[in-house]
């Protein structure tokens, strides 16, 4: 007693996803591949395969009809006797040895509503023609029995009719989207010397398949071979016309039938666009694979494979993974095949993105001038045409990934050092080494120069005139490029502390207050709610470990910043008289470290103060009073007061920003920084 089927259950177990619509047309048009094949025709005689395009009857929409079914036609053996009974059975064996899964005729009920099918044969006593629908009440019973057909010919036609409702708003309405499809899933068949004559009718017209498939397809194809861990794979390379697809696909094949397929961009940069061949012609890759070891472990449904991937967690368990070759390591075995086969079109994109790359690295990225000559290591990641942002984080990552590497090596020279008997290589592994370091030490430096550079050219803006109204901007803007609001040194990275505009000394510290009241700053314990713009504490370190009362506080230094244009000072408000009263406030309060009190150097805690403003006559009034000394260029002033035993000096904006721009030029320079 043989097992029944249940057909509707059959169908609803079987998987067509409702965008692959044409799964089902795929099955019937490879039966009709195989029928040729089986029915060895004699040499005068082409196989041939006929695919009829059936729409809606939509005469006011202004697009092609939506597609409802199929007819495909062929002249192979037709369902004898032997492949009748293979029909009726499911899971059959019949066509295994052509990779055929027995399951192909349940995709079609899956998709459409029914099959009517015809075929006829010619068996021991003539030609016989069997006429049926399979639908989901099929029963062999009285179904399929053979009539005589003397007038016949062999061959057997199969229609599909009602495509169901999702897999029509997937179907493609345009015919050479459709023929595009077909050829893409049969690409193998198509290349074999003795593949049938493929024809699609479709709203009235006629396609050549396989003239299509010569003239943009095979004349420019490739081939090759190569080997992953044992398994044998071929690879098949074609550039398409853009009228045929839309974008570089690696397609995974099994049996001679497309299964799965990549997006090649998110694989290779350079893909993520069309491309163009010597002479200007626009142009999509496809790549095609195929392996024994694909055809063995697709699923039945022949939309996908068995074999898992690298990052599956039960993959990596699995006891027979190490036989198992996972999608990740076929594709990375096959990019170096398709670069390639593509190897001119890439290398002028990349001479392209060069220039690009290294007009943005002169202009705005000095600290990547290093990587210039290792750019054959990272343009390939970049896109055809990368924006600024695509740049800077492949440079970055390079750079990033050059140090990360070069600190591992330096850790291995040291760790190897007494093992090397070889002085000669290890002094030129240790050259090496030392040579590429000092071009990462490069890098930073250019990075924190072009830093400075920005931000004079900042300061430069801040201080001048807003436009028509004759206004400057408030001394908060200028604050903010110096140092943020409204935290300390211990909140603020080093490379946003701009302190070195006024003074290169004021880079060293132990504490920076910028714009906090004094009770708010941890070092101080005073309830004294003045706030100066900038407070610098200077800390003695002693690396002993000793109490904390043995740090004393050694240094202070204040800065004021007013509104540029500012031109109301009195001898009692201004900057300097502010600035003396808050290092007062300072030195009255107690200081401590951790919660623990901390002495200070003297009672007089050496203290120097810095106002930073534009030099208009009422503050030059000021500081005639103050008996302040000029300098020479008339832009600055400094001296000592004797009563708050606090040196100061006065800097005109002017002259902070030239001074700044002198002593940073020499930097400026050697790195070739453009002007802006």
């Amino acid at each position: 007693m043989s097992i029944r089927v249940d057909i509707i259950n059959q169908v609803r177990q079987t998987t067509v996803p409702a965008w692959r619509p044409l799964l089902p047309l795929f099955e019937a048009v490879m039966n009709s591949f195989q029928a040729i094949k089986e029915a060895n025709l004699p040499p005068s005689v082409s196989g041939r395969v006929l695919i009829e395009v059936s729409r809606d009857t939509d005469l006011f929409n202004d697009e092609l009809p939506r597609v409802t079914g199929f007819r495909i036609t062929d002249n192979g053996i037709g369902l004898n006797d032997d492949n009748f009974d293979s029909f009726n059975t499911a899971f059959s064996a019949h066509k295994l040895h052509r990779g055929g899964k027995g399951l192909g005729r349940f995709t079609w009920l899956k998709a459409f509503e029914k099959a009517e099918i015809e075929s006829t044969f010619r068996d021991e006593d003539g030609l016989h023609t069997r006429r049926f629908t399979f639908d989901e009440q099929y029963d062999l019973d009285g179904r399929g029995l053979p009539k005589p057909a003397p007038l016949g010919s062999q061959g057997t036609s199969i229609r599909l009719l009602g495509l169901r409702r999702q897999f029509k708003d997937q179907c493609p309405r345009d015919p050479d989207v459709l023929i595009q499809k077909i050829i893409e899933h049969f690409i193998l068949v198509f290349l074999e010397a003795d593949c049938p004559q493929v024809e699609v009718h479709d709203v009235g017209k006629k396609h050549s398949i396989n003239k299509v498939f010569q003239n943009d397809y095979r004349d420019n194809a490739s081939t090759h071979a190569f080997d992953v861990n044992g398994q044998e794979f071929s690879l098949y390379g074609f550039r398409l016309p853009t009228s045929r697809t839309k974008e570089h696909k690696l397609v995974y094949a099994a049996d001679q039938r497309a299964v799965l397929s990549d997006q090649l961009g998110q694989f290779i940069p350079n893909l993520g666009s069309r491309l163009e061949d010597n002479d200007g012609k626009p142009f999509f890759y496809l790549a095609v694979l195929q392996s024994p070891y694909l055809s063995q472990h697709v699923n039945p449904n022949r939309t996908d494979f068995d074999f898992g991937t690298a990052d599956d967690a039960e993959y990596q368990l699995a006891l027979s993974a190490d036989k198992l070759i996972p999608r990740e390591a076929i594709r990375n075995a096959a990019l170096p095949f398709i670069q390639k086969d593509l190897e001119n079109v890439i290398q002028s994109i990349n001479a392209a993105k060069f220039d690009k790359v290294r007009e943005y690295v002169q202009e705005s990225a000095p600290e990547y001038k290093i990587l210039l000559k290792y750019a054959d290591a990272f343009l390939d990641k970049l896109p055809p045409r990368p924006t600024r942002n695509e740049m800077e984080a492949a440079l970055h990552k390079e750079l990033h990934q050059r140090e990360t590497e070069l600190r591992n090596e330096s850790r291995r020279i040291v760790r190897e050092a007494d093992k090397i008997e070889d002085y000669d290589e290890y002094h030129r592994r240790l050259t090496y080494f030392i040579d590429q370091y000092n071009e990462l030490g490069v890098s930073a430096l250019a990075q924190y120069v072009s830093h400075r550079k920005i931000i004079l050219e900042f300061l430069e803006r801040a201080i001048q005139q807003q436009g028509d109204t004759g206004k400057y901007p408030l001394e908060e803007v200028v604050h903010k490029l110096v140092f943020p609001m409204q935290s300390t040194s211990d909140d603020v990275p080093y490379h946003e502390q701009n302190l070195w505009m006024i003074d290169e000394r004021l880079t060293y510290h132990s504490l920076i207050a910028s714009d906090k009241q004094l009770r708010s700053i941890n070092l101080l314990r005073t309830k004294s709610a003045q706030r100066g713009d900038i407070v610098v504490f200077d800390e003695k370190i002693v690396f002993s470990d000793v109490d904390p009362a043995e740090h004393p506080i050694s240094a202070i230094t204040t800065v004021e910043f007013k509104r540029p244009g500012r031109d109301d000072y009195t001898t009692a408000d201004n900057p300097l008289s502010q600035a003396f009263r808050l290092i007062d406030e300072i030195r009255a309060s107690k200081f401590q470290v951790k919660g623990r009190p901390v002495t200070v150097s003297n009672k007089e805690i050496p203290a120097s103060a810095y106002c930073i403003c534009d030099l208009t006559p009422s503050f030059r009034q000021v500081l005639k009073d103050f008996d302040a000394f000029a300098t020479p260029d008339n832009q600055g002033y400094y001296g000592f007061h004797r009563g708050y035993g606090t040196y100061y000096e006065v800097i005109d904006y002017d002259k902070m920003l030239r001074d700044a721009k002198k002593r940073n030029r020499i930097f400026f320079d050697k790195l070739k920084l453009p002007s802006r």
